[in-house]
């Protein structure tokens, strides 16, 4: 809804008008809609765009083989500075097998700002679990391949350090994210999960209202739900068998709680392979 995209951008840059403090604006997008005019306002107001593609595994996940249009979008971002561009690429066991070829195929497009998600709605077997961790090593031999190229190697998780501490979810701390329809919740993942969990106690807890009543009372609706969402941190979850801030390895552990939450279990419970596949990802 670009419409609304352009109201929102409109209300800020008025509100602030001698631009003494520059807002960020970031959208998540798969792409489809993306026209060069839509891309020229991108970067006229310098977005941090998250683009989802999955590169060779496009075709099962949505479809769509190494979608042209899409290619054709990232290209077209590429071109223009000020547009910050991050993909996001999900895998899951059906697909897991074309990881590194499609991370290769994304960077050989010159994106510099890459990351990449393994399902947390799927489960995952012995046998995805190894070809998860042979997939891993080919990225490993990837990243070897590309050294000495200007740049970090743009694999998040490659730069990332180990020891960082506990991982805070952003969502509602320091972002927000609105829906097509003006809804604005702490991270759109949370749109998604809590869609058809409108009559739950736990709506309610992270649902900051419709767009035009949060600018209206946006300060005090905001810090209404801010500690629900100030809870969800690695100590605070648990996994089926044991609580994880008694885990070891918890300061090297990033789990998405709203993503955990897919499988089917409550928010903040972490199923078992969720645990292995983070070990596979940092060994």
């Amino acid at each position: 809804n670009f419409s609304l995209i352009n109201k929102v951008v409109t209300f800020l840059e008025n509100r602030n008008p001698k631009s003494q403090k520059r807002a960020v604006y970031t959208i998540t997008t798969n792409g489809s809609l993306l026209t060069e005019e839509i891309i020229q306002f991108l970067n006229r107001h310098r977005f941090l765009v998250t683009l989802s593609f999955d590169g060779l595994a496009q075709e099962i996940t949505r479809g769509k083989p190494g979608d042209k249009n899409i290619v054709k979008a990232i290209e077209s971002m590429l071109r223009f500075p000020a547009i910050s561009l991050e993909i996001n690429s999900v895998f899951t066991p059906l697909t897991v097998e074309y990881l590194s070829k499609s991370i290769k195929f994304i960077l050989d497009l010159g994106v510099t700002n890459v990351n990449f998600t393994l399902s947390a709605t799927d489960f995952w077997d012995q046998v995805s679990l190894v070809k998860l961790r042979d997939e891993m090593s080919k990225l490993g031999g990837i990243k070897e391949a590309r050294k000495g190229k200007r740049g970090s190697f743009p694999i998040k998780m490659f730069n990332e350090e180990k020891d960082t501490g506990i991982f805070h979810c952003a969502a509602g701390r320091n972002r927000l994210a609105i829906t097509t329809d003006g809804q604005v919740w702490g991270c759109f993942l949370f749109a998604d999960y809590f869609r058809e969990k409108r009559r739950t106690p736990e709506f309610n807890k992270y649902y900051f209202g419709i767009l035009d009543d949060f600018i209206a009372n946006g300060q005090a609706a905001y810090f209404d739900k801010l500690s629900s969402y100030s809870w969800l941190s690695m100590d605070n979850f648990k996994t089926e068998e044991t609580d994880c801030f008694l885990c070891p390895e918890l300061e090297y552990c990033r789990i998405c709680p709203i993503s955990a939450a897919f499988s089917g279990l409550p928010l903040g419970r972490i199923p078992d392979h969720l645990c292995t596949i983070q070990r596979i990802k940092h060994e």
